[in-house]
């Protein structure tokens, strides 16, 4: 028996997996291993995740909007909103190409298919000639690349008109989500919250903080919520990967809309699962309810706050920096939700073994922090002490402040140095000057405080 249990708690994800996983769709699961053989199990993720993200998109409840805005729907032009949905279908059409190309796996009978469909329905209803019309995976990525076709079409002719408005944008949500429950095997895929081809997690140290969680159900639980937020970090190393390149970001609201809508569903689960349900150890019940918490706050942050406006917005590096933003947001909170949930099993877990990179954020942001002070010292010193400052002396500290430091911060800051240095080299007069310092030493005391409540560089998130 000892041996069966420790078997059960070394598969904990694995099992999680397969109970997550809709019975009854073998064609589908047979189809999904031959994209996986093929190398192309990435397009199909990426697939569902635009598909996904798009339907999010689509429903009002998960799109960037401000308060304002929400109150006056009627009157504001969904002219942006309905660009950045327009260039989500093309991406998605890209990728559904990609799979399409594939095809489906050899041994696939479509004699025996249909015989077998029909002996078991007995008689021809409306679902089985659903069937087939798509008989096979293929058929559904065939016509769901005809439905996205057409969607991006009329985007083209809807973004002619003077002012697309709610209506038009509640019209394209009905009739996308429409589209997609009549792809059958996209409607099946779609259903299913993970993969076991791209959402098994295979990590020893997690895989003993499992085995110490002794109910099964708990068991269970925890690792279906880690699953959750694995599934996060992957779309969120997507909006990194843009980001890193310096790519367009205005389309990954999309993404920050899906991350929205999923992560409040996986706080609804801890609430519903964790707190309701079968009483884990009081520290990983207090763990789960901090976890939710913070999900759900720190994705309302990002949609309500942080990415306000980003789908009008003009200028490339605020576009750039509220995606960096929110990205550094969700990332800290994922990485922190994962922690708080391990460190509840095992207080001494090491968190540099699952999440290295975070150990250096939090240094980093330590030592941005400590490089600020230190400026703000030395220009208090000067202008205490010197009448008439040397301006080619301040213009040297902040350039080298600029090449060792200014890239730690977010791209967002980098305007506040630039202003100042540029206005410092022509500045003749000792008023001017001292003016101009007392204000950039308020600016960098703001900055402080707002790295100090960054997301990216906190170690921990509490309520």
């Amino acid at each position: 028996m000892p041996g069966l249990k420790s078997q059960k708690a070394r598969n904990s994800f694995l099992e999680a997996l397969r109970a997550e996983i809709v019975a009854g769709n073998e064609n589908l699961t047979s189809w999904i291993k031959h994209i996986h053989a093929q190398g192309a199990i990435d397009s199909l993720f990426w697939l569902e995740t635009w598909l996904k993200g798009i339907r999010s998109f689509l429903n009002i409840e998960h799109l960037p909007l401000a308060d304002s805005e929400k109150e006056d729907l009627l009157s504001r032009s969904f002219l942006s909103e309905i660009k950045i949905i327009r260039n989500a279908v093309q991406i998605s059409e890209t990728y559904a190409c990609d799979v399409l190309n594939v095809g489906h796996a050899e041994e696939f009978e479509l004699e025996k298919v249909i015989e077998d469909k029909i002996r078991k329905e007995r008689t021809l209803d409306s679902h089985t000639s659903r069937f087939l019309a798509q008989i096979t995976p293929v058929d559904s990525i065939s016509q769901l690349l005809d439905s996205l076709n057409d969607m991006r079409i009329s985007i083209d002719a809807y973004q002619r008109l003077p002012n697309p408005g709610f209506q038009l944008f509640l019209t394209l949500g009905r009739i996308y989500r429409q589209e997609l429950r009549n792809c059958r095997y996209i409607d099946m895929l779609m259903s299913q919250r993970f993969r076991i081809q791209y959402d098994l997690i295979e990590n020893k140290s997690l895989t003993e903080v499992l085995r110490g969680i002794k109910d099964e159900q708990v068991q269970r639980n925890v690792a279906l919520a880690m699953l959750y937020i694995f599934r996060f970090l992957k779309y969120l190393r997507f909006v990194s990967n843009d980001l890193q390149h310096d790519r367009p970001l205005r389309h990954h609201l999309i993404i920050f809309s899906l991350l929205h809508e999923e992560m409040e569903n996986l706080s609804n689960f801890l609430k519903a699962r964790m707190l309701k349900g079968k009483d884990p150890s009081q520290d990983l019940k207090n763990a789960a309810d901090l976890v939710a918490y913070s999900l759900k706050t720190e994705s309302r942050k990002a949609l309500s706050r942080e990415l306000v406006f980003v789908s009008r917005e003009m200028e490339p590096s605020n576009v750039y920096a509220s995606i960096e933003n929110s990205h550094g947001l969700l990332l800290n909170c994922c990485q922190s939700c994962i922690l708080n949930l391990v460190k509840a099993v095992d207080p001494n877990f090491n968190e540099q073994s699952l999440f290295p990179k975070r150990v250096e954020r939090i240094a980093m942001g330590d030592q941005i922090r400590q490089d600020l002070w230190s400026l703000r010292q030395w220009l208090i010193e000067i202008s205490e002490n010197e009448t008439v400052p040397d301006t080619n002396r301040v213009i040297e500290r902040l350039t080298l402040f600029k090449e060792k430091s200014l890239p730690l911060l977010m791209y967002r800051d980098w305007a506040g140095f630039e202003s100042f240095m540029e206005t410092l080299a022509i500045s003749n007069n000792s008023n001017e000057i001292m003016t101009r310092m007392r204000k950039f030493i308020n600016f960098i005391e703001d900055l402080i405080q707002e790295v100090s409540k960054r997301g990216i560089y906190q170690k921990n998130i509490k309520p």
